[in-house]
């Protein structure tokens, strides 16, 4: 992951994730921070941009089924609208790490 800006820290790393891209499951790991969630794609995707959600930008923070079943999903939505689907292991926790991560960052505000 790229530097890490004066007041920002690490809350996790390196959590195996894919990030579904309409069709596409594109496999990498989640790093999250206490301002903002970055995914970075392993080498073997065709799509290899990173994606990084400001928390401060985030508007609703779900659980989801992945094809409507299996409980391992997470949907975050923005502000502008936009969603972002990840599948994951152990949802519960990440959700809970970023709600409290957009905690902190509302009272720094």
């Amino acid at each position: 992951m790229e530097e890490l800006g004066s007041t920002e820290y690490v809350i996790f790393e390196r959590i195996n994730a894919n990030w579904l891209r309409g069709f596409e499951g594109v496999g990498g790991k989640l790093f999250l921070t206490n301002e903002r969630l970055v995914f970075i794609p392993h080498g073997l995707n065709i799509q290899t941009e990173w994606l990084q959600l400001e928390i401060w930008g985030m508007t609703k923070i779900e659980k989801r089924k992945t094809w409507g079943i299996i409980p391992n999903g997470i949907t975050i939505t923005m502000e502008d609208g936009l969603v972002f689907k990840f599948v994951v292991w152990n949802r519960s926790k990440i959700i809970r790490e970023i709600i409290r991560a957009k905690k902190i960052d509302n009272e720094l505000m």
